[in-house]
């Protein structure tokens, strides 16, 4: 079930209120009428000739309307006028003194084919009323025209010959408007086990007369207007399914005119007193002309699934909810796309069409989008652009798996880099899993004040803790630190530290550390230097800690620094774990002790080695200490 949502201004089924460079007819000729049951014939010639109505028919009577921010539509057969370049095909609208005819298209763009040989024609009133672009005036003056208080509307156009005897050559059939911003067409209807169809939209269509959806052959199917499927607050319930099919959407008419930058909206919508489903799968959608936005993220859907499906030049995308799958899709110089916490793996982002600096994919989810964007690709377009701008709102750690990143820079911190990050203070850690490059790295471009580490296949090192009758144990504290030089961290290596307010500044000589890395520090006469602390490296022998109260500085005694792998407190279910690379496998050891709370535990040394491929578990079973 399809609903037109634009309103009628005149159905071309009378004569009345007609005029112009000659008259009129009503023609019920089969073929000869798109809607309805018949059309108004007329005939123009080679020269700028229009025919314009001051007929409101659906209220009746004459009509004065502000389309200064609407869109018009007609539908016309008329396959003798010159290119567009000429002037073509112009769409008439005029006040009560100045009627311009509006050059839109031509033979080389003649607007949306429909069936019996009608096309659909649309004039963006607000572009014209800033750029009016090439028009003729058929009265008055266009650069006095009152779009607020439209009279007159109608067709024009110059003929590449001159007619010929008494014979029509136009038929003209129907005029529209809508607001923009709006949804021209609603899709609704189907059923679980019958949803809506594309057919059923197109038999909509014809049995309206709208011209909005046409089926030229097989499975492709032309959209000429801005599509919604399900409605924001009608309790109607909604389900459609598409699949193995060609969409072509119409942002202009075929070339010429096309419409405003934000007036050709899809969107996929639901709400909480309905029933609603929407599936596609291996359908192309391909833009033409203004590109269409593509709105997924509506809430309340029961199943949103577009899988397997073809992206082609459409505008900007907001991605679907975590409800949502949007998976196995190709994006092909597309607009940004906003993820919203659906599931888009195995997707591929080519060629985006996004400004330098921009990202393909927005992230702004306070989420770890791990699971959520596996086994992307990426391709850098036209510009330098980045492959993902991460937002203000993601959390502190975040994971991606097996994507991959082609013809981006190799450099950090310029337009074209890999990874955007919008944050301004903090640490962010990116984890890559399995992801490849093209050579150029994994390149970051981050905002002032905050401190992002990319980490390169990490494996988990994790310490699981179950209580004296085998149950997970919260709270129990856990330090793991290097248990000799000959892994990836330092080992009780000589340091000399130095405060200034809050900050300690470790000297220590090619320490191998990266900015949040833990370190132990033990040896200071000043207690509140020792203990285990995340760092910021400033040079490759020296790196920063924040120190409680006001030791004396410089520390003294005999100070030494390991890098540790954990220091923390078991979770709910007994874990405590952390990502990171390693180059070599690692020797550690520790403890894991609980004793400031009941239940209390005696101390319970570990050890092991880190694989740098597979990581590290230890499982460990506490001793109760009460």
């Amino acid at each position: 079930m399809s609903l037109d949502n634009r309103t009628d201004i005149n159905d071309c089924e009378a004569t009345t209120g007609w005029g112009g460079d000659d008259a009129v007819t009503v023609t019920t000729l089969a073929g000869q009428f798109f809607e309805n049951t018949s059309s108004l014939s007329t005939q123009l010639s080679n020269v700028d000739e229009h025919m314009f109505t001051t007929e409101d028919t659906a209220s009746g009577g004459v009509f004065s309307l502000d389309w200064s921010d609407s869109t018009l539509y007609m539908i016309v057969k008329d396959n003798l006028q010159q290119d567009a370049a000429a002037g073509g095909i112009q769409f008439v609208i005029g006040d009560t003194t100045n009627r311009p005819g509006y050059d839109i298209g031509g033979r080389d763009a003649p607007g949306m084919p429909l069936s019996k040989y009608f096309f659909n024609m649309k004039l963006d009133v607000s572009v014209i009323v800033t750029t009016p672009g090439v028009f003729t005036d058929f009265a008055g003056t266009e650069v006095n025209m009152d779009q607020t208080k439209v009279t007159q509307v109608g067709y024009g156009s110059i003929h590449a010959g001159k007619a010929q005897g008494p014979i029509d050559n136009v038929f003209m059939d129907a005029f529209r408007y809508i607001d923009n911003d709006s949804y021209a067409l609603t899709i609704t209807g189907g059923t679980v086990s019958v949803p809506e169809t594309m057919t059923d939209v197109v038999t909509d269509d014809v049995a309206g007369g709208w011209g909005m959806v046409s089926n030229p052959v097989g499975d492709v199917y032309y959209f000429g207007a801005p599509t919604e499927w399900g409605e924001a607050s009608a309790s109607t319930n909604h389900y459609f399914n598409a699949e193995g099919e060609q969409w072509y959407l119409f942002g202009n008419n075929g070339g010429g005119h096309a419409l405003g930058a934000t007036h050709f909206p899809f969107r996929v919508i639901s709400n909480a007193t309905a029933s609603g489903s929407f599936t596609l799968s291996n359908v192309s959608i391909v833009n033409i002309g203004t590109r269409a936005e593509f709105l997924f993220d509506s809430a309340d859907f029961e199943i949103l699934d577009v899988d397997s499906c073809f992206f082609t030049d459409v505008g900007a995308i907001e991605a679907p909810l975590a409800s949502g799958i949007f998976t196995n899709n190709i994006f092909t110089n597309c607009d940004r796309i906003d993820h919203n916490g659906g599931d888009m793996s195995r997707s591929s982002v080519i060629l985006s069409n996004v400004a330098a600096d921009e990202g393909a994919l927005f992230y702004n989810q306070f989420a770890n989008p791990d699971g959520e964007l596996d086994d992307m690709s990426f391709t850098q377009g036209a510009t330098d652009h980045h492959a993902i701008r991460f937002g203000t709102n993601v959390p502190s750690t975040m994971t991606l798996r097996g994507c991959d990143f082609t013809g981006f820079s190799a450099s950090d911190d310029v337009d074209g880099s890999v990874f955007r990050f919008d944050d301004t203070s903090g640490a962010i850690t990116l984890n890559l899993v399995g992801c490849t490059n093209d050579g150029s790295g994994f390149t970051v471009d981050d905002a002032a004040g905050v401190t992002v580490t990319v980490v390169v296949d990490p494996v988990t090192t994790l310490v699981h803790a179950d209580d004296d009758s085998g149950s997970d144990l919260q709270n129990a504290r856990v330090v793991l630190e290097a248990a000799d030089g000959a892994g990836d961290f330092p080992f009780e290596e000589s340091v000399t530290i130095t405060r200034s307010g809050a900050t300690a500044t470790v000297a220590h000589t090619t320490h191998g550390l990266e900015t949040g890395d833990l370190v132990i520090i033990r040896g200071a006469v000043q207690p509140e230097y020792n203990g285990p602390f995340v760092i910021i490296v400033t040079t490759v022998s020296e790196y920063t800690y924040t120190v409680s109260g006001t030791p004396d500085t410089p520390a003294t005694g005999t100070i030494i620094s390991s890098g540790a792998i954990l220091s923390g407190l078991t979770d709910v279910n007994g874990d405590i774990s952390t990502l990171r690379t390693f180059l070599l496998d690692t020797n550690v050891k520790g403890v894991v002790r609980k004793s400031s709370a009941s239940p209390r535990f005696k101390s319970f040394p570990i050890s092991g080695t880190v694989d740098n491929v597979v990581g590290l578990t230890i499982n460990i079973r506490m001793v109760s200490d009460e």
